[in-house]
């Protein structure tokens, strides 16, 4: 094993930028410690992307990804590590531990009180939305406020542009989270026009698998569709806009946002690919919903609650991992293929008149300086 040398490490450390590692250890730092307290705490709220806290680690993956494509742009403003917005941010980026660690003082019953006189809905004497969506969607908004203070107040305006995924995509999911604790059951109407199109594939595909499926309306919470076979045991659930694809569209339009970001793919192509994904992302889904009634029928509601709750995501996991790879895999392998085979069989002709129109447009360019 080589063991590099002290000069060598020191040329190392002299070519950092010791200030901005700092500041990105810190924000890491500020988020990865309190998300360890509230794990030790309630454990189990991690299972879950949808109304969970499963959702943090995609963020700090998107953070992540955002800090190395974004490092050599926020390390330009050569800064002093130790200046009053540092301090600022220090104590900012101290608050969410400070949350994490006051759930077990107080604090919850506090947001719950908070929750009660905003009028956070109890539907039929449950008080699920008020002690625990309620939470999930206020932790999230609050998580958001502190990474973006604290990122404009250590990068400036140029911070808030190379972490815009990771801080749209916090904020987007307390956002949803929200909208469902104040409007439960699908009532919120506007996001409940994916539903007919969600439940109708479904039943599509479970009537050529050997299904009967029969589809009612359930009001404004969205459709009911009922799945049997063999003249069996029906088996119900109402699909409302929270299952009908609305969150998994949200994560993919995040993740093919900093994929494609800063990439030379032409404009077409990005079109292309954003919009194919997208019409995958809301197949996958209504997949996803056609499994969980496959579950529901041959084995009772228990094991589909916990695909629905669970396992169901890793649906959309898969086809972004798998989405992706071919994306890159077509762009590397395939158009870097064609590219090269056009320069190596362009003509001397067509190549010198590139080189003159190259020539001119620099000449143009410095002419006008």
């Amino acid at each position: 094993m080589i063991i590099p040398s002290k000069e060598q490490i020191k040329r190392l450390l002299s070519g950092i930028d010791r200030s901005f590692l700092l500041k990105t250890v810190l924000v890491f730092a500020a988020f990865v410690v309190p998300l360890i307290i509230l794990y030790v705490i309630d454990s189990g709220s991690f299972d879950y992307l949808w109304k969970g806290r499963a959702p943090y680690f995609l963020f700090l993956w998107l953070l992540f990804l955002e800090a190395i494509l974004g490092w050599k742009k926020l390390k330009e403003e050569h800064t002093t590590f130790w200046t009053k917005k540092t301090v600022l941010t220090a104590v900012i980026l101290l608050l969410p531990i400070t949350y994490a660690v006051g759930l077990n003082f107080g604090l919850n019953a506090g947001i719950v009180e908070l929750g009660k006189a905003l009028g956070v809905p109890i539907i039929g004497g449950d008080k699920w939305f008020l002690t625990h969506s309620w939470l999930f969607s206020f932790e999230y908004i609050l998580f958001t406020i502190f990474f973006v203070t604290s990122i404009w107040l250590l990068y400036g305006v140029r911070g808030l542009k190379s972490f815009a995924v990771s801080s749209f995509f916090l904020g987007g999911v307390g956002v949803f989270y929200m909208i469902d604790t104040f409007y439960p059951y699908g009532t919120f109407t506007i996001l409940q026009s994916l539903v007919p199109v969600t439940v109708y594939g479904a039943a599509s595909i479970l009537g050529l698998l050997g299904y009967e499926t029969q589809i009612s309306p359930a009001g404004d919470v969205g459709l009911n569709l009922s799945v049997s076979i063999g003249g069996g045991e029906p088996y119900p659930a109402i699909v409302s806009w929270s299952c009908a694809g609305s969150h998994s569209l949200f994560l993919y339009s995040f993740m093919i946002m900093l994929f494609l970001r800063g990439t030379s793919i032409s404009r077409m192509r990005k079109i292309i690919y954003v919009a194919v994904g997208a019409v995958g992302t809301f197949f996958v889904n209504i997949l996803r919903i056609v499994t969980i009634y496959v579950i529901g029928i041959h084995g009772g509601d228990s094991p589909a609650k916990i695909f629905h709750e669970f396992y169901g995501e890793f649906f959309f996991i898969a086809w972004m991992f798998i989405y992706l790879s071919i994306i890159f895999l077509f762009e590397t392998r395939l158009i870097g293929k064609i590219s090269n085979f056009c320069r190596s069989n362009q003509s001397p002709i067509d190549t010198t008149t590139t080189a003159i129109t190259a020539r001119t447009k620099a000449k143009t360019v410095t002419f006008s300086q």
